[in-house]
């Protein structure tokens, strides 16, 4: 077809004969080289897919070296590795999906990432690495979704215990501290604070309308509308918060022992409170169990778009407001990641151990802190 010498006009090519090839050739047979192409049969014995790799796993065959040596990753999850990093990895997942709970609240994945992509989600934002490892467990955060506990949920619970409601957000924090990234009120009014109050969340109203006035402008009642004392009562009442973040510092709230909450769950076994007493003395078991050890002791934060879950007091438009801001000015400016932080993997038999057990119990953790979060709508 290249050596045709006629033109794709027909008008010029008028009266010119039909162009033919002189010869064939030997590979097209009986057929002429020119017409639809075809590719020899392979064998059956060769792959038909490859991995390329650039040599690069000799960074992380140290740590897979002594990941597996310690015993705990079990050969058997390994079938035909494409290298140190696959093998580790398929380990890994082996003995990790067992224990990963099924959460009806709390969004989250776990993957494997090496030093290089770390460093890479991270690049923009100035972080010193902690510390630094061939290869990270990064906890992965995709989508957010609002919970709220409501302000008759919460009158019921304060019928049944004063501190009641106090106590489970305390709880709330105390284990997303240990775990996953969760949105709890005094993260809400944080982040209020910092678009409207010049990020002092314990500002009075005095403070806040000058603030207010002085950046926004507008008129009186706009500016009644985001004064602390509208807002905190539906953003982040005192019974929500740590004590150092409370407007009434007299306020009579406490923490409940665990025995008092097994007797609560006892008293109202028939109705949802019951259900969340129960829960809230499980969580804390489980706190009190892992005591000062943490599975982020070290991890690098990665400045996550979103959070396992939002845990409001109330619906509210002030709530919606919030995330809309951050999530706009998340997407606009780049500067958030998809990951919660990265968890450098240990490399000493000792420190492997210690690590794989308190991973363990943090997906423990996380499922009871699912279970708490259940009882919020």
């Amino acid at each position: 077809m290249l050596f045709d010498p006629r033109s794709f006009v027909p008008a010029v090519d008028a009266g010119q004969r039909n162009w033919a090839p002189a010869r064939q050739h030997p590979i097209a047979r009986r057929r002429p080289a020119h017409d639809f192409l075809t590719l020899p049969s392979i064998p059956a014995g060769v792959p038909q897919t490859a991995i390329l790799s650039f040599g690069d796993e000799t960074d992380v065959r140290d740590l897979v070296t002594a990941q597996f040596r310690v015993g705990i990753l079990d050969a058997e999850h390994v079938s035909s590795p494409a290298g140190a990093g696959d093998a580790f990895a398929q380990a890994f997942h082996g003995w990790l999906a067992p224990r990963v709970p099924t959460t009806k609240v709390l969004s989250f994945d776990l993957t494997l990432i090496d030093h290089a992509a770390v460093e890479n989600e991270i690049s923009e934002f100035g972080f010193d690495m902690q510390e630094e490892s061939a290869l990270y467990l990064g906890i992965r955060l995709e989508e957010e979704t609002v919970y709220t506990l409501t302000e008759a949920r919460a009158a019921a619970l304060r019928n049944l215990h004063p501190s009641l409601v106090f106590m489970t957000f305390h709880l709330i924090r105390a284990a997303a501290m240990k775990s996953l990234h969760i949105r709890t009120p005094d993260d809400l009014l944080d982040m209020f604070a910092r678009w409207h109050w010049d990020y002092e969340p314990l500002t009075d109203d005095e403070e806040a309308r000058e603030h207010l006035k002085e950046r926004f402008g507008g008129d009186e009642l706009d500016i009644d509308r985001y004064l602390p004392s509208v807002v905190r009562a539906e953003l982040a009442p005192d019974e929500t918060l740590p004590k150092w973040q409370w407007l009434q510092k007299d306020r009579k709230l406490s923490l409940i022992s665990r025995r008092k909450l097994r007797e609560l769950a006892r008293l109202s076994a028939d109705d949802w409170r019951g259900s969340l007493c129960g829960a809230l003395a499980d969580l804390d078991v489980a706190l009190s169990r892992m005591g000062a050890s943490t599975l982020l002791q070290g991890a690098q934060w990665a400045e996550p778009a979103y959070s396992a879950a939002t845990v409001a007091y109330e619906h509210c438009d002030y709530v919606g407001e919030v995330l809309d801001d951050h999530f706009e000015c998340a997407n606009n400016g780049g500067y958030a990641t998809y990951f919660q932080c990265f968890i450098p993997l240990a490399t000493t038999r000792a420190s492997i151990r210690a690590q794989y057990a308190i991973l363990e119990d943090t997906l423990k953790l996380i499922a009871l802190l699912d279970r708490v979060l259940e009882h919020f709508n």
